[in-house]
C-alpha cells in the first residue's frame, strides 16, 4: 500500500514539473474562463503581474466589460469586471505598484457596493513570485482553460451569430429592463459610493493620474426611468463638470442593445471607435 501511494506522489510531482515546464515553453492560447468569477480573477492577474503601468486603464462593469480587447488601441487596458462593481478595479489599481496616466471610470452603475474578497490574495508577495514562476498557479492556466482553444483549432466549435437573436426576445427583454429600472437604488448606498468614488478620485489625482468619468450608452427607453435618472442627478450633483473631467454623452440612438443594457457585439465596435476618438479630443493620448 505504501508502495502504491509514493509511485502516485511521485507520479503527480512528474506530471506537475512537466506540466509547468509545458506552460514556459510552449505559452500555449488558453481560454478566457470556466464561469464569471474565474473571468474576473484571469483579468485581474493579467493586470497585476503583466501589464501594470499601462498608460489608460478602463474600470467598470459588465458594460464596460464590452469594449473587448481586441478592439482597443495600444496603451489601453479594460479592467472592467462583469458582475462587479467599479470600486473592485479602482481597488486594484490603486494597489498596483505602477500607476497609469488615466483612469476612465465608467459611472453607470456607480452604486454596487464592491466585493472585498474579489482580489484576495493577487498581490500576496509569495504568489507573485510563484505565478511568476510556477505559471499552473495563474488561473488561465488551469487545464480545463487550454481545452477551448484546442477544439476551436480543431475545427469542432461551430461559430454563433450572437446578434441574431429574435426581435420579440429582445423586446421582451428590454421590457423586463425598463420594468427593472422603475426602481431606484438604495439611497445609502449611493451616499456611501459618491463619497467612496470621490476619495478613490482625489487619491489618484495626488499621485499625479487623470480620472475621465464617463456613460456607455443603453437603450434610450431607460434613461427617462427613475433607476437612471435618480442616481445621474445625484452623481453630477457630487462631480460637476467645471470640477471633474467627463467625456460627452453618447448618441444612445446610435447602438443596438441585447438586454436594453449591454451593447451587442456589432455596436460594441461601434462605440469603441466613437470612444476612443472622443477620448482622443479630451486629451486622453497615450
Amino acid at each position: 500500500m505504501k508502495a502504491v501511494i509514493k509511485k502516485t506522489i511521485i507520479l503527480s510531482i512528474v506530471i506537475f514539473i512537466a506540466y509547468n515546464v509545458l506552460l514556459l515553453l510552449k505559452h500555449p492560447v488558453t481560454g478566457p474562463g470556466q464561469h464569471q468569477w474565474q473571468k474576473n480573477r484571469i483579468l485581474i492577474e493579467d493586470y497585476v503581474d503583466y501589464h501594470e503601468g499601462v498608460p489608460v486603464v478602463i474600470v467598470g462593469t459588465s458594460l464596460s466589460a464590452r469594449l473587448y480587447p481586441s478592439l482597443l488601441p495600444s496603451g489601453y487596458f479594460n479592467l472592467a469586471l462583469a458582475g462587479e462593481s467599479i470600486f473592485d478595479g479602482l481597488e486594484i489599481v490603486k494597489k498596483s505598484t505602477k500607476k497609469p496616466e488615466y483612469i476612465l471610470v465608467e459611472t453607470n452603475i456607480f452604486y454596487k457596493k464592491p466585493d472585498k474578497d474579489l482580489s484576495e490574495g493577487v498581490f500576496n508577495p509569495m504568489m507573485l513570485w510563484i505565478r511568476k514562476y510556477i505559471p499552473s498557479f495563474r488561473e488561465e492556466n488551469q487545464p480545463a482553460n487550454l481545452l477551448p482553444p484546442l477544439i476551436a483549432k480543431a475545427g469542432k466549435g461551430e461559430a454563433v451569430n450572437t446578434n441574431s437573436a429574435d426581435t420579440a426576445i429582445l423586446n421582451t427583454l428590454l421590457k423586463q429592463k425598463v420594468a427593472d429600472y422603475q426602481q431606484v437604488p438604495d439611497s445609502v448606498t449611493m451616499t456611501e459610493n459618491l463619497k467612496l468614488l470621490k476619495d478613490y478620485i482625489r487619491d489618484f489625482q495626488a499621485k499625479g493620474i487623470k480620472v475621465v468619468l464617463y456613460e456607455i450608452p443603453v437603450n434610450c427607453k431607460l434613461y427617462q426611468t427613475p433607476r437612471y435618472l435618480v442616481p445621474k442627478q445625484k452623481l453630477t450633483a457630487a462631480f460637476p463638470d467645471r470640477y471633474f473631467q467627463w467625456l460627452s454623452m453618447p448618441d444612445c440612438s446610435a447602438y443596438q442593445y441585447g438586454d436594453g443594457e449591454h451593447l451587442a457585439l456589432e455596436s460594441s465596435v461601434k462605440f469603441v471607435d466613437w470612444f476612443v476618438k472622443a477620448l482622443h479630443q479630451s486629451g486622453v493620448k497615450p
